[in-house]
């Protein structure tokens, strides 16, 4: 049995495509800690957004411990987490996704 996770949302009443990842990534990844932020706000003046029909969820920052990742380099990692959001982000308007992606044991360091 795994430890229980530790997962830290943006608010109390994330929207649906945040609640959307966190359940993707949970459910894929295990993580022992998941953190996400959105930063929408700070991005709707941005021109990529203009016209856009999402841009109270088009820019997120996540940050995952996960033994998932043991023996996976960066871009791997990541592209692992861009498959597992492949609909969020060709199909729901996420824009933009910044990763801080570790291993348990690089947590620790």
């Amino acid at each position: 049995m795994s430890n229980p996770s530790t997962i830290i949302k943006s608010s109390d009443a994330p929207g649906p495509i945040e609640e959307s990842i966190v359940e993707k990534l949970v459910n894929n990844l295990n993580p022992s800690y998941l953190k996400i932020a959105n930063d929408s706000s700070k991005h709707a003046h941005h021109a990529g957004i203009r016209g856009a029909t999402n841009v109270t969820e088009s820019h997120f920052r996540i940050e995952v411990i996960s033994n998932e990742f043991e023996g996976k380099n960066m871009p791997t990692r990541h592209r692992l987490i861009y498959s597992l959001l492949d609909d969020e982000l060709k199909n729901k308007g996420v824009h933009a996704l910044q990763m801080k992606t570790k291993t348990e044991t690089e947590s620790k360091k």
